[in-house]
């Protein structure tokens, strides 16, 4: 093993191993640090496990939906044990994957908790030290639990633990009201547990539209979600084999019993154990601050990801991570992160992109808005599922896209485009004269965008106009 890098990173989720494979590509030596596994919190206990028990709750769904529509004589057995050892295999394969891909690109893989002892030496937890040029701090985050009596209870889980649970609760309390929050209440609401969401705040999914987040709880009792909001969690009891969370709403005290409560109530960046304090590292509420470089204050040491404090999302972070590469390896590069798509894999999904109404107000934009329903796609209607819509904002006089917000089957897979569209500057008649394939959902882009101009071709058009001072009229 070397005993010294260009490059060496503490972490190895989708930044840490993103920024791993750009500085090899770029001929740098490079060194990849991770106390668990490889692949972070996505891969093992995020993004890729939750989507791989949602993909096989959209087949629970049509198989309700088919014994309903006598399609099917009745909705079979699920074996959700089964379900979860399909998403540890799927885990586990791209984790292998992963692992063989580091290694053929020459990254020398640590497998060890790390400190950074002084710029440019990083001490092992075995007490080896290695240097490096160049230090990335890619540790990404951790679950944060409020200081609720009880919390600690059997029971009570984090998102780690309710994934690999063999046996769905019939009846769930998720405190939090977040994306995380949304897609568990999805998960077991489908396979037929009565959920509780207890959200703090006056509404959930505070990143959400927020038309989109009120159309989508609208949709959730008949799907046996009960949403509250505005409440306060005092604590977590044991009542017989069950647990009772004891909360405040419009100062009334309330009660909602469950088998198991997740506590969803949000993530900090995860910087214990690394030397931050000691060495100077500047940090405001916890995140690290860093400049449109990557840098800390502290030469040659940079951070990448949730431990910056932005948007903690995957793609952010393996963006960062390309990013540093380049930078580390001499390019003038400088990060704009400042465009970030975000989708919740609900059932429905919602996706957006750019900016919200309120955000558009905020900024004293001039603007409209087109709304099409998926009641309209024939793509949706064939599938059966035709409750969404898509909400484009754009500039009144240019009509120059500023924001895309979805909610419909699969519309995550249209925010690639959606993002280009608006990173580019393009507008509503760009949109327009560009040809969609037939039949998809991708076809709503187009009838909403043409809701600026001459009018969406198979709905009547749903405009609504903002002035500069934020007042609406239709």
């Amino acid at each position: 093993m070397p005993d010294h890098y260009d490059m060496a990173i503490i972490g190895a989720g989708p930044g840490g191993y993103m920024a791993a494979l750009k500085g090899r590509a770029l001929g740098l030596s490079v060194a990849l640090i991770e106390k668990e596994r490889l692949g972070g919190v996505c891969l093992n206990r995020g993004c890729i496990p939750t989507k791989a028990i949602l993909s096989d709750m959209e087949g629970v769904r049509w198989m309700q939906r088919a014994a309903q529509e006598r399609i099917i004589d009745a909705a079979p057995r699920i074996d959700y044990a089964h379900i979860v050892r399909r998403k540890n295999g799927a885990v586990d394969t791209l984790v292998t994957s992963l692992s063989s891909l580091l290694a053929e690109r020459g990254v020398q893989l640590l497998p060890a908790a790390a400190r950074i002892a002084e710029p440019g030496h990083i001490r092992l937890e075995s007490g080896e030290t290695i240097r490096s040029r160049s230090i990335v701090i890619a540790t990404g985050s951790r679950s944060w639990t409020p200081p609720i009596p009880g919390a600690d209870l059997p029971g009570v889980m984090g998102t780690r633990e309710i994934l690999d649970l063999e046996t769905p609760p019939s009846r769930l309390v998720v405190v939090g009201g977040g994306i995380i929050g949304q897609e568990f209440a999805a998960i077991f609401a489908t396979l037929g547990a009565k959920v509780t969401v207890l959200e703090a705040l006056g509404r959930v999914m505070q990143e959400v539209d927020t038309e989109f987040a009120r159309k989508y709880v609208s949709l959730l009792p008949a799907r046996g979600v009960t949403t509250e909001v505005g409440v306060a969690v005092h604590r977590i009891e044991r009542a017989g084999d069950l647990l009772r969370v004891v909360y405040e709403k419009r100062a009334a005290e309330k009660t909602v019993e469950a088998d198991v409560v997740l506590m969803a109530t949000g993530r900090r960046p995860f910087l214990e154990g690394l030397g931050v304090e000691e060495l100077g590292i500047a940090t405001d509420r916890g995140s690290i601050q860093v400049d449109e470089r990557l840098s800390t204050n502290v030469d040659g040491i940079y951070a990448i990801g949730d431990v910056v404090g932005r948007r903690m999302l995957a793609h952010v972070a393996s963006y960062h991570g390309e990013i540093v590469a380049e930078i580390i390896a001499g390019r003038d590069r400088k990060v704009d992160d400042s465009l970030v798509p975000g989708a919740v894999f609900t059932m429905p999904q919602i996706a957006w992109v750019g900016l919200t109404e309120d955000e558009a107000v905020q900024r004293g934009y001039s603007f409209r808005t087109s709304t099409f329903s998926l009641s309209a796609s024939g793509k949706a209607q064939a599938s059966g599922e035709s409750r969404g819509w898509v909400k484009l904002l754009a500039e009144a006089d240019t009509k120059r896209l500023l924001g895309a917000h979805l909610m419909g089957p699969h519309v995550s897979e249209l925010l690639g485009e959606l993002t280009l569209a608006i990173r580019k500057g393009m507008t509503a008649a760009d949109i327009v004269d560009t040809i969609h394939p037939h039949p998809t959902i991708s076809e709503a882009l187009r009838e909403a965008a043409a809701g600026f101009l001459d009018g969406p071709f198979h709905a009547a058009p749903r405009i609504k106009n903002f002035s500069s001072t934020g007042s609406p009229s239709r």
